[in-house]
């Protein structure tokens, strides 16, 4: 889908954040989670609801989007992609560019403000 000349291959809302997620964030660690998530990782997780599939593999030089803020992917992990598009689940790490980078995670450059819900996750072609 494209909107206003951006390639939008993955959308999603915020719904709700857990209560251990706001440090986790703080410190440049997302989790993001679709609903319904496991109660174990409720309290250290963004969880959010896609509004449809994901249309295309994430890959580096990609955006990801918390409403009008963007952070440039780097390195995506070999079963990020999977792990997204079949549970919603994608671990983010800001600003981490030495932290190895595990099967299931993204890395990423920038910052993003908080989330809070109701705002829009999306995932851009360059």
């Amino acid at each position: 889908m494209t909107s206003v000349g951006i390639d939008v291959y993955y959308e999603s809302s915020v719904l709700r954040v857990g209560a251990e997620a706001a440090d986790m964030v703080e410190g440049g660690v997302w989790i993001l989670y679709a609903d319904p998530i496991p109660d174990a990782l409720e309290e250290v997780s963004i969880v959010h609801a896609p509004t449809g599939e994901l249309t295309r593999e994430m890959r580096a030089g990609d955006r990801l989007w918390l409403g009008e803020d963007s952070v440039e992917l780097t390195a995506v992990g070999e079963r990020a992609n999977e792990n997204l598009r079949t549970i919603g689940h994608v671990v983010i790490y800001l600003d981490q560019e030495d932290t190895q980078l595990l099967p299931g995670a993204v890395h990423a450059k920038g910052s993003l403000p908080a989330p809070v819900a109701g705002t829009s996750l999306r995932l851009t072609a360059p």
